[in-house]
């Protein structure tokens, strides 16, 4: 039997530890959190750090695993294309590949080369600098670290007296991923779009382009709460945003595997927010396996396996015309119930519902993309309709944190 490391037990790699039992493969999950939901779907499982190299090598060889692979999270990702490439195992992207689609400031700067239009911004180490940026562009603008994921520390800013506070906690943030700095760019209204997609033979095929709809509010800033597909673009728009992802990830130079690419559409035009040589971590490729057939999942396992054959694998499933993972933003809290979850996954319609958080597990402020607490993942003829189930699965999930007199989910 395949012995599989997976770098992450958390909700963005629940779907590829579940992809991968259904091929019989063996299972070791590694997380810092032994509570993260994937952890009871493993065979077996490490408590070490998903950023630990060293800890993670150590776990390849205590396990007699011989691949590795991870998704939807950049520490994963970063750590697992340093360990593959330590120890000789198939990835689809080295560290420097990776490296470029991580870093903020690097990104920005391949994009500009590459002729991509891009947000007017700055890579500023002091809070002056990003003050004299400011003054020049005007308000709003968006702060966000050098070195980050998942939304954290990113914010508007809608006037000087809210930029020293926002520039600190996103340099901050970056300071903690080892480069103290903030990119500090120009606001851009708009609505934003996903880009799900496989880099083959060099070149971007999209799969699947759907909205990103965010949680509303400057602080924390654009933390996504569902994905919705179709995009809702006219075919003439939805080609340009395509285009746009399949130049940006050809700028950063990732020339194989997966490809999720964030951007923004209005009155200005379009613009590539970001590239991310990964699946998205909103269970963006279950969204993809619904609209296109294609599941992206075990085109991760193909390249783990060195199963070429399976990295190119076709339509598997059934297209649906619509599709939606939306999520749960549950009270903060210790969980003292979770209820409704099976009832949830009884709707007709809905394809998967999960809760992330368990009895005595913690439920955190909303602070980045990882402090969502459920989700609910259901196709329609329509996307009133896919939405409208998967708003019924979750109105069905309670996360109990506190009175029961009290409110104890929102959607």
């Amino acid at each position: 039997m395949t012995r599989l490391l997976v770098v992450g037990c958390g909700f963005p790699q629940l779907s590829l530890v579940r992809a991968a039992r259904r091929r019989g493969v063996f299972v070791i999950g590694a997380d810092a959190n032994p509570r993260a939901v994937g952890v009871a779907h493993c065979n077996e499982f490490f408590e070490v750090s998903t950023g630990d190299v060293d800890g993670l090598c150590d776990v390849l060889r205590r396990a007699d695993a011989s691949a590795v692979t991870t998704t939807g999270s950049e520490v994963s990702l970063k750590a697992t294309a340093r360990v593959a490439a330590r120890l000789g195992l198939p990835f689809y992207a080295d560290p420097e590949t990776v490296r470029r689609c991580q870093e903020k400031d690097v990104m920005r700067s391949g994009y500009r080369a590459a002729g991509l239009a891009v947000p007017e911004f700055a890579s500023c180490e002091r809070v002056e600098e990003a003050l004299a940026f400011a003054r020049s562009r005007g308000f709003p603008l968006v702060v966000k670290p050098s070195r980050g994921w998942g939304q954290r520390g990113v914010a508007r800013v809608n006037d000087e007296s809210e930029l020293p506070r926002a520039f600190e906690e996103a340099r901050a943030h970056s300071a903690s991923a080892g480069l103290p700095s903030a990119v500090v760019e120009e606001w851009l209204e708009g609505r934003e779009y996903s880009v799900n997609g496989w880099v083959e033979d060099g070149t971007l095929v999209s799969y699947c382009v759907t909205e990103r709809i965010t949680v509303p509010g400057n602080r924390p800033l654009g933390v996504m709460i569902a994905e919705s597909y179709p995009s809702g673009l006219s075919p003439e728009d939805e080609a340009r945003v395509v285009d746009e992802a399949r130049r940006g990830a050809a700028a950063l130079g990732h020339l194989r595997g997966p490809c999720y690419s964030q951007i923004g559409v209005g009155a200005r035009g379009c613009f590539l927010f970001e590239t991310a040589a990964r699946l998205g971590g909103g269970f963006d490729a279950d969204v993809t396996r619904l609209a296109s057939g294609v599941d992206l999942y075990d085109r991760l396992l193909g390249v783990a396996f060195g199963d070429a054959s399976l990295e190119r694998q076709g339509v598997v499933g059934p297209v649906r015309r619509a599709a939606i993972a939306k999520f749960l933003v549950a009270r903060p809290g210790t969980v003292r119930a979770v209820r409704g979850v099976e009832e949830a996954r009884s709707i007709r319609g809905v394809d998967d519902v999960q809760a992330f958080v368990g009895v005595g597990g913690r439920v955190h402020p909303l602070t980045d993309s990882a402090k969502r607490a459920a989700y609910a993942l259901a196709h329609g003829a329509t996307s009133t309709e896919a939405t409208a189930r998967a708003d019924e699965a979750l109105a069905r999930v309670s996360i109990d944190t506190g009175d029961e007199s009290c409110d104890e989910a929102t959607a």
